[in-house]
């Protein structure tokens, strides 16, 4: 497994960042789908995400893409640009169960068998956002040999 000693997060939404977030070399970039991005840039925000992603420059630096829900109405849209688009790793917002795990993996393999690219290459990590996912934590954690990690963050938590 890869060292993220630095992860960079690039909002979708911004051509100038997406196009030279390499020049600072983090070990990963993260290109933002979900909220950084206002409901009214979602498309266009997707179509930039899938261009950079395949930029030469990103070749040494792991590529994630964080989607929205995939029960949303931009997460499955969301997912074939990143999947298409050759993410190395797709991060899923506000997972509750390793089901929500177990459905991304489904539709993952689905994208990569489509897309001719091989299947369980893609990596994934669980953001943890909630009670429920905090309790159900092992089981997202152990729900996919695709699991490089889970994030969870402080705020999240705050009353």
């Amino acid at each position: 497994m890869k060292a993220r000693r630095s992860t960079l997060f690039v909002p979708g939404d911004n051509p100038a960042m997406l196009s030279t977030a390499f020049v600072y070399k983090p070990d990963s970039v993260m290109f933002d789908l979900e909220d950084a991005v206002s409901p009214r840039e979602k498309d266009s925000a997707r179509l930039l995400v899938f261009h950079a992603l395949r930029l030469p420059a990103y070749q040494d630096i792991e590529r994630v893409v964080r989607i929205n829900r995939l029960h949303s109405e931009y997460g499955l849209n969301d997912l074939e640009a990143a999947i298409r688009g050759g993410a190395d790793v797709i991060r899923l917002p506000k997972t509750d169960s390793a089901e929500d795990i177990h459905e991304l993996e489904s539709q993952v393999l689905r994208l990569e068998n489509e897309s001719g690219r091989p299947a369980g290459e893609t990596k994934l990590i669980a953001a943890i956002e909630s009670a429920s996912g905090v309790v159900n934590a092992l089981a997202i954690a152990t729900a996919s040999p695709r699991m490089t990690a889970v994030a969870l963050a402080g705020f999240d938590y705050l009353v």
